[in-house]
C-alpha cells in the first residue's frame, strides 16, 4: 500500500503557520501493538499539547520499514518487532511546534505486534521530548490523535488487524 489514500491538512492548533515555507518530508508512522494485552503504543509529548503514534523521518539509506523500526527502538526501546502488515499511507500538512516548521509529510506506516518487554530504554533525548505509555482500547479512543493517526487506528480496527 505504498499510494496515499487520504491527505490531511491540520485546521487546530497545528495549523500550518502562513508565511513559512513547507519542508517536504517522507516519514513513518508506526503503530505498536502488544500482542499479549492488545494495547497499543503512543506518545504523550511533553512540551507541547501533542498525543501520537510513532513517528519520524526515513533518512537516506533507509528504507520505511527500517526506518519504522528505528524509531520504535529509539523512542520506546522496542527492537523485537514482527511486522504484521504495511497500512495505508497518508499526507499531512502541518505545523511542527518543536522543530519551528511547516510540514508536508508523506507518510508510509505500519503494524508492529511486541512480544515482550522493552529491549532497551528509549534515548534520553526522545524520554525528555515524550513519554511512552500503553493504551487499552478504550484509553486510545480518547487518545487526542492528529486526524491521519486517527485514521490508521479507525482503520486497523474496522479490519479487524
Amino acid at each position: 500500500m505504498n499510494q496515499a489514500i487520504k491527505e490531511f491538512v491540520d485546521t487546530g492548533a497545528d495549523a500550518p503557520r502562513p508565511g513559512l515555507p513547507f519542508k517536504e518530508r517522507h516519514a513513518i508512522t508506526a503503530l505498536v501493538r502488544d500482542s499479549k494485552t492488545g494495547h497499543y503504543l503512543g506518545l504523550r509529548w511533553k512540551a507541547i499539547a501533542w498525543e501520537t503514534f510513532i513517528t519520524g523521518g526515513i533518512e537516506d539509506g533507509q528504507t520505511p520499514e527500517e526506518a519504522a523500526r528505528a524509531e520504535v527502538l529509539e523512542e520506546a526501546g522496542y527492537a523485537n518487532l514482527r511486522l504484521v502488515c504495511e497500512l495505508p499511507s497518508y499526507v499531512a500538512k502541518f505545523y511542527h511546534g518543536p522543530k519551528n516548521v511547516n510540514r508536508h509529510a508523506h507518510f508510509q506506516c505500519f503494524l508492529f505486534e511486541v512480544t515482550g518487554e522493552a529491549d532497551q530504554k528509549p534515548a534520553p533525548e526522545e524520554l525528555k521530548k515524550h513519554e511512552p505509555v500503553w493504551l487499552s482500547g478504550e484509553e486510545l479512543k480518547g487518545f487526542e490523535l492528529p486526524e491521519g493517526h486517527r485514521y490508521l487506528a479507525d482503520y486497523v480496527a474496522a479490519q479487524n488487524l
